[in-house]
């Protein structure tokens, strides 16, 4: 099975709804609720939360697992994979350490209950490559693949966006400006480890996302940045990305998964959302 494959790559042509994903747990605090919110959207894939009360690990057993399964199925969506977001900085830290590899576990033991999907976390961009290895031996064990949402990821080299003054605020520079030449890359690649690309956090940092990923990546979150440092959909007339270019560029690249929509800390997620859909056309 291909990575691609692992990340939610569906293979049904005949679907007629545009192929996007979408996180679960902005859409409402009840998830079943949340999955109904999704249906009316009219996309198929759903991003589990494995921090959203109701998703956690801890709160499905076995059967509570089996229905929200369940539950997807009947309304004709599938889950495209789980997120595990924590500080990277706990793989680094004696004292957390082992309560953030325990935590990424349950997240893996999660996604494999869930249809063998990916967990997308975010790592260390150097050192702790023996914790990371046995997170992700781990989770290859069980076919669950794993996906680094790291800016910039480990072993890439990335480019570098030309900073502006706007306003009294340094900000990157807009996405089809200059960038800088490419830095060294950060911290050494790990063989399976996929990447993930969120757009906000690479604006954020000066980062050229674009760059990125048409090198190859394994998941895409569709969500941009507005100039004054808001995360807003992509589509949003204040927005600095085009996200037909950067599907172009990922599908050119080989990526065959879903994007998933990322609509954490949006004011009207469902709404916001549409404006993404819409903009995907």
């Amino acid at each position: 099975m291909s990575f691609a494959t692992k990340v939610g790559a569906m293979p049904d042509s005949s679907d007629p709804r545009p192929r996007l994903g979408i996180t679960l747990a902005p859409l409402a605090s009840d998830p079943r609720m949340g999955l109904q919110a999704i249906r009316t959207l009219g996309i198929p894939g759903v991003q589990i939360s494995a921090g959203q009360k109701g998703t956690r690990p801890g709160d499905l057993g076995q059967s509570g697992r089996r229905d929200l399964l369940v539950s997807a199925r009947r309304l004709e969506l599938e889950i495209t994979g789980v997120d595990a977001w924590l500080d990277p900085d706990c793989l680094a830290d004696s004292a957390r350490v082992d309560d953030a590899v325990s935590a990424l576990l349950g997240a893996i033991r999660l996604a494999e209950d869930l249809g063998h999907v990916p967990v997308s976390t975010r790592f260390p961009g150097e050192d702790d490559e023996g914790v990371i290895e046995a997170v992700l031996s781990a989770a290859n064990r069980v076919g669950v693949g794993l996906v680094d949402h790291g800016v910039p990821p480990r072993g890439m080299p990335v480019r570098a966006l030309e900073a502006r003054r706007v306003s009294g605020l340094i900000i990157p520079g807009e996405t089809d400006e200059s960038v800088r030449a490419a830095e060294p890359p950060s911290g050494t690649s790990i063989d399976g480890l996929g990447i993930g690309i969120d757009p906000p956090a690479w604006l954020v940092a000066g980062l050229d996302c674009l760059d990125a990923v048409g090198k190859g990546i394994a998941a895409l979150r569709l969500a941009d940045l507005s100039r004054d440092g808001m995360r807003v959909p992509i589509g949003d007339p204040d927005g600095r990305l085009d996200g037909e270019v950067l599907l172009v560029t990922a599908r050119t690249a080989r990526f065959d998964g879903i994007p998933v929509i990322d609509a954490r800390r949006w004011i009207d997620p469902i709404g916001m959302a549409k404006v993404t859909i819409d903009a995907m056309g």
